[in-house]
This record gives structure tokens, sequence and C-alpha cells, in this order.
């Protein structure tokens, strides 16, 4: 098994020694690392450079010739690795010894594309943080195509995939990213969208990084939030907002249908499975946007929730449903009329997702 390291940096020199240690005492070494370098100056890559000459598998460090952002220059990175599997790597964590070994074990079945494990979250210091439960990923074990949230969001370094993943769909048209409005998915939520749709993904419990927290990091653990701010949170989401998300899963039921031609017979009779998995899922998304609307009478609100109800619209996320909270919200968004969005507009009303914040 070849376990390439994709790492996209950007000043990071403050961090990434640290970084670059931990993989360097990796008990199965990586096949390659290939860094991309977004940084204004060579700091970073002389640092890179440096570790490159003292270890003995291929260390490949490019700068870019002009700044492409932190999403452009991870896919970047992920476009350059030659292994079969590919690990994301932040600049500014650490991994335990025997993270490559422990994932490359789950890969030894060929349907397996994904494997994401714990984290444990730390500070800048690398000292453990009790406040945050990191309980990104609550589940364990194997799980089948279409059988987790589509609309989670991971942590990416906790993930490794399979590098075919990124040549079955075309990744430079990219649907809008669930949690930042206006921006195309991630790297990590591209991984996510492909791999659990096309082939299993496999849930490891143990912390396999230190999840470093600081100021200059462009993703985090999401704050805790209470049940005030949740509801909150919750009754924020309009119109605009499942308008939006029944758009996303729409693109996502395109990108699924144009699968390359060249993609083994099973992952293209998987594609057209999830393909109407998603296409279900935005006409859902659709109607349920229309419960929002200040034009729709209760009456029709109400038919409408009933309707979703008797399809099997309201089972949980991880059978391709809006979940049992979403039927709570409607059903009192119906009686009480909380919620209903007075003023149309174009923009989106975005509602953060468990497990990371972004900036």
């Amino acid at each position: 098994m070849k376990i390439s390291i994709a790492m996209a940096t950007c000043k990071g020199e403050r961090f990434l020694r640290e970084q670059l240690d931990s993989i360097a005492r990796q008990t199965m070494p990586p096949f390659e690392l290939v860094i991309t370098d977004d940084s204004p100056d060579s700091r970073t890559c002389d640092v890179a450079l440096e570790f490159a000459r003292r270890v003995s598998f291929p260390v490949r460090v490019y700068r870019n010739e002009r700044r492409l952002g932190f999403h452009a220059n991870f896919f970047r990175a992920i476009s350059l690795c030659e292994g079969d599997c590919v690990a994301f790597c932040d600049q500014d964590d650490v991994w335990m010894d025997n993270k490559l070994e422990r994932v490359a074990q789950e890969f030894a079945d060929p349907d397996v594309l994904l494997v994401v494990h714990g984290v444990k979250v730390v500070d800048g210091d690398l000292k453990p943080r009790d406040d945050d439960t990191a309980s990104h990923w609550s589940h364990h074990g194997k799980y089948a195509p279409l059988t987790t949230n589509p609309w989670y969001v991971l942590f990416g370094m906790s993930a490794v995939v399979r590098r075919s993943i990124y040549d079955y769909i075309d990744w430079r048209d990219r649907p809008e990213h669930p949690i930042d409005p206006g921006y195309p998915m991630s790297h990590d939520t591209w991984a996510w969208f492909v791999a659990t749709s096309l082939g299993n993904a496999v849930a490891i419990d143990d912390p396999l990084v230190l999840y470093r927290q600081h100021d200059n990091q462009s993703c985090g653990v999401a704050p805790d939030r209470d049940v005030g701010q949740k509801v909150r949170m919750t009754r924020a989401a309009g119109q605009t907002h499942y308008r939006r998300m029944a758009t996303a899963a729409s693109r996502r039921a395109d990108k699924l249908r144009h699968v390359s031609r060249d993609a083994p017979a099973p992952i293209r009779e998987r594609a057209a499975r999830a393909a109407v998995y998603y296409r279900r899922l935005g006409d859902r998304l659709q109607r349920r946007a229309g419960l929002y609307g200040a034009a729709t009478s209760t009456v029709r609100r109400a038919g409408t929730v009933m309707r979703l109800l008797v399809s099997g619209a309201y089972r949980r996320l991880d059978h391709g449903g809006l979940g049992p909270r979403a039927l709570l919200k409607d059903v009192y968004a119906t009686v009480f009329r909380v919620g209903i969005e007075r003023v149309q507009g174009p923009a989106a009303t975005g509602v953060p997702g468990a497990g990371r914040t972004t900036r």
C-alpha cells in the first residue's frame, strides 16, 4: 500500500518542523510527501527543503507562482500525488507514530475508499484541551455507500482516501460547500461526498493526530454551543438556506451522472444509484424550502409536511432523509409560523456544520 501525504502550506514555519518530524517517525513510512506552498516568502519552503534532505522517502516541494488560497492549494497538492492513497496533512498538527500503519490496514478491502480516525484536540503548546470533546465522528466501523450523513464536514487531517476518487469525477467544477456559502467544496468535503457515494467508509476510534488549535489556523474546532444557541441556529435556517441546500444536492446528482467512463463498472453503478439518492434529497429540500415562504398558507404548509412525512422524507440523515429534528422544526414552524422568511433576498442563510469552523 503506497500512501502519499498531501500538505498545503502557507506561512507555516512556526509549527511545520514538529509536523514534519512526526511524519519522519511513522512506523510505516509514506510513499512520498508532496508540499505545495502558498507563502509570500521562502521561509516555509526552506523548512520543508531542509527536512527533505534528511529523510529517506521522497519529498517534493512546490512553491506556487501565484496565491491559490486554502482550497485550491490543497487540490493542487493532491493532484500531484502518485500513491494509491492520499493522507491529508495540515502544517501545524502532530501525527501519532502509527497513523499510516493503522489506516493502511483498512485499505486491504478494495471497496474502502475513505478512512477517518479520531483526533485529540490540543492547544498551541500541544497540551490537551479538555473543554473540547472532538466528537467530530461519534461512530466506528465500516459504512456502506450512502449510509452516512451526506452533509457531514470532517476534519481533513483525520482522513485518508484512495487517490482514484479524484479521477472518477471531475473536481474542478464543484458544487457549493455545505457550510461556506458562495465557495466550492473543499478537498475534504469533496472526498467525503465522492467516497461515501461510491464506496465504503471506515471510522476508527483511535486518536491518531494531535489537532492543534491556535490563533492563525484556517480551520478549527467549532466551539461548544448551549441548547439556546443551537435552537437559535436551527431557527435561523429558512427558505433561502433550504433552497441553497437543494441546489447543492442537485449539483451533486449532476456530478455523479458524469462519472468517468474509465471508472470500473461497480463504481459507475454506484454512481448511478447515488445520483438518484441526491436528486431525491434535492427534491425533498426544495419542498421543505416552500414551507418557509411568507406566501405559503398554513393549510398548504401542513399539507406539505404531511406529504413529506408519508414519503419517508424525515428519516434519519444517514438513511437519505431530512432527519427527525427537521420534522419537529417543520411542525413547529407550521403551527407557530416561526422562522418564516418575510423578506426574500439573494443572500444565503448559512448554518455552521458540526465539527469544525472556518475563517
